[in-house]
């Protein structure tokens, strides 16, 4: 039995990345080498007793070569039946999957915010039921939510594709953050420069 205050983290890598060009999750951070999966995972890893990687069925056996040498990060790939639902289809596969964590809280980053740091983790983890929020934006895909597959699986049934529909649901809510910078969604490469 696991015990009851936990994190588990969620690193959301399946997305196309059709804008970026490439798929975001191997992309290469020129200063450490890793890629943004890699880096994604490791600033949730103090934060959580396991990271589940989220993965579409193209990158799947990528991401699991990936992460083979740690016993703390697992690659789920979609459910069939919501391969092309986006990220909420992703986090319905790793709730299911965890079973074990159904008293944790799960953290949810996706891999294409490589600006988040330590800082603005660790206060979303002080949050339960929490998703971050700038002055410009609400970011839905970096939350702090229970376990909670069964909404999961009627918003996929009804063919509810948002992360925000789920956080509705869960009565999630914003926690609002001042650096507008560490929320930056990369969605192509020219953003970065």
């Amino acid at each position: 039995m696991k015990k009851e205050n936990n994190n588990v983290g969620i690193v959301l890598a399946g997305g196309r990345s059709n804008r970026f060009g490439e798929p975001k999750a191997f992309f290469q951070d020129e200063a450490t080498g890793k890629t943004w999966v890699e880096l994604t995972v490791s600033k949730l890893m103090p934060f959580c007793e396991l990271v589940f990687v989220s993965a579409n069925h193209e990158n799947y056996q990528k991401l699991v070569a990936i992460f083979r040498h740690q016993s703390n990060v697992q690659v789920i790939p979609d459910q069939i039946e919501f391969s092309d639902f986006g990220p909420l289809g992703g986090i319905y596969a790793v709730m299911i999957h965890a079973k074990a964590y159904q008293k944790a809280n799960f953290l949810i980053l996706p891999v294409d915010m490589p600006f988040l740091t330590a800082k603005e983790i660790e206060r979303l983890e002080a949050h339960p039921n929490h998703f971050a929020k700038t002055a410009q934006a609400s970011h839905y895909l970096v939350s702090n939510v229970p376990f909670s597959p069964e909404i999961l699986y009627n918003l996929l049934q009804n063919e509810q594709h948002k992360v925000r529909a789920l956080l509705e649901k869960l009565q999630t809510k914003p926690l609002v953050f001042k650096n507008e910078l560490a929320f930056r969604n990369i969605n192509r490469q020219n953003e970065l420069f």
